[in-house]
């Protein structure tokens, strides 16, 4: 059977495509909290760097004598226009006296270095602190913090432009690996589906690069060509035994047939003549019916392979059986509700459904009801043949296509418990499916002539 279309939908439920996805997941949580990390630490360093000055500045400002510290400050904005830190002097009234900042910012005066705004624009963002001198003047430093700001706002663009295409570039890589990895397997399940079907020749595919996985289809394949030699040899030598038998059974027959030509119909030995006969003709048949399991379970070629008419088919398998039916009381009819062709070996489909035809003449009781019918579509047909005999248990279904099973209403019917072993190598070899369900009452059995590889 054909898996579904590799999707990326259908190979998330692989194992493999979802841990590839989860080591980009871990790789990109990485590299968050890498970049936090060093966001938070930058950040850290910078406005300790700058609380530091402003600190250093206000300590060393307060120090100077009250009288001269007027004139230090105006003496500093005159010499050093361009200075980046900001003070201002106030008086106990918050009046400014002088200084570059001209209003006292909301600021607790504890000779702390805190975050505020500007008092003049209530937007730039200051690093400041104040402290009352003991003339109950203010002395206020502020720095402006923009700088360092505009520098994380960097930071965080330039790792937004590197992480994110880094997370998408690993979750594009444990998406391709999960795909490459599925596709690997699909192929390998692929041959697996057709070693158990019987193509023992088959091999698990490998790669020069040799990995574990190779290295384990190695192993597999060696276990196959040991497995393929035993069943070989197991094969030919039951074919051999078949051969030798019926060559030796026929000799027999031809001997029994002979006697039995000769003996007086009225002696005793006429009687025990015949039923040596039909036991060796039953025992012939069981190694024909072997020999022609075996050749086609394991037949290659399909040079026989030609279109098939169905309906065609039906009518002249139920032509044939016709008087055979009416002989034990049973109706038998047929109904094509579509015309179809098959691709097949029509001389394999007869045999496939003359012993499905067989099977339900011989347990159907007198009275019953044959019914072979051809339904579905042109391009899916299904073939099946209904009967109105005994039925055959659910739990039984699948074992009577094993061979030599019978089951207890089969043991006293005359057969060898190959037929429908027969139909299920032809059905193999096909391509097809064979199904059984209950008729309430009998067995209805359907072969879906389509491929289902």
């Amino acid at each position: 059977m054909n898996p579904p279309p590799l999707t990326l939908a259908t190979a998330w439920h692989n194992r493999s495509l979802r841990w590839g996805a989860a080591v980009a997941c871990l790789l990109g949580f990485s590299l968050l909290a890498m970049f936090g990390l060093m966001y938070w630490r930058s950040s850290a360093l910078l406005f300790d760097t700058l609380d530091r000055s402003v600190r250093e500045q206000l300590e060393l400002l307060a120090a100077r004598p009250p009288n001269l510290l007027p004139f230090m400050i105006t003496s500093r904005m005159n010499q050093q226009p361009d200075i980046v830190t900001q003070v201002g002097l106030f008086d106990a009234t918050r009046h400014p006296l002088v200084g570059d900042i001209q209003a006292l910012p909301p600021l607790r005066l504890d000779g702390r270095v805190h975050p505020t705004l500007s008092a003049e624009t209530q937007a730039q963002h200051w690093r400041a602190a104040g402290k009352i001198l003991p003339d109950g003047r203010i002395l206020v430093v502020a720095r402006s913090a923009e700088e360092i700001l505009e520098v994380r706002q960097r930071l965080v663009h330039g790792a937004l432009a590197g992480i994110i295409p880094a997370i998408l570039l690993s979750l594009a890589g444990g998406a391709w690996a999960g795909l490459a990895t599925e596709r690997r397997l699909r192929r390998l399940n692929q041959v697996a589906e057709r070693i158990i079907g019987g193509e023992l020749h088959a091999r698990l595919p490998t790669r020069p690069q040799g990995d574990e996985l190779d290295r384990l289809c190695t192993i597999v394949n060696r276990i196959l060509d040991r497995l393929e030699e035993g069943v070989g040899a197991l094969r030919a030598t039951g074919e051999n035994i078949a051969h030798d038998i019926r060559t030796p059974l026929t000799a027999l027959r031809a001997r029994l047939e002979r006697a039995a030509l000769t003996a007086p119909p009225e002696t005793p030995h006429a009687h025990d003549l015949t039923q040596s006969i039909a036991n060796v003709d039953r025992a012939l048949s069981i190694v024909t019916a072997l020999l022609r399991i075996s050749e086609i379970a394991h037949l290659r070629r399909t040079s026989a392979f030609a279109p098939v008419n169905l309906p065609e088919l039906l009518h002249e398998t139920a032509e044939a059986f016709q008087p055979v039916a009416e002989e034990q009381g049973l109706t038998l009819t047929t109904t094509c509700q579509t015309q179809a062709t098959v691709t097949a070996d029509r001389q394999l489909l007869v045999e496939a459904l003359v012993n499905l035809v067989d099977n339900a003449v011989k347990f159907t009781p007198p009275g019953g009801h044959i019914t072979l019918s051809l339904t579905g579509t042109p391009t899916h047909p299904t073939v099946t043949v209904t009967d109105t005999g005994p039925g055959i248990p659910p739990d039984k279904r699948t074992k009577v296509f094993e061979r030599f099973y019978r089951g207890d209403d089969a043991r006293s019917a005359p057969g060898s418990g190959l037929g429908l072993s027969l139909v299920a190598a032809i059905t193999k070899l096909h391509g097809f499916e064979i199904q059984m369900h209950d008729n309430a009452p009998g067995c209805r059995v359907a072969l879906q002539c389509w491929d289902k590889k």
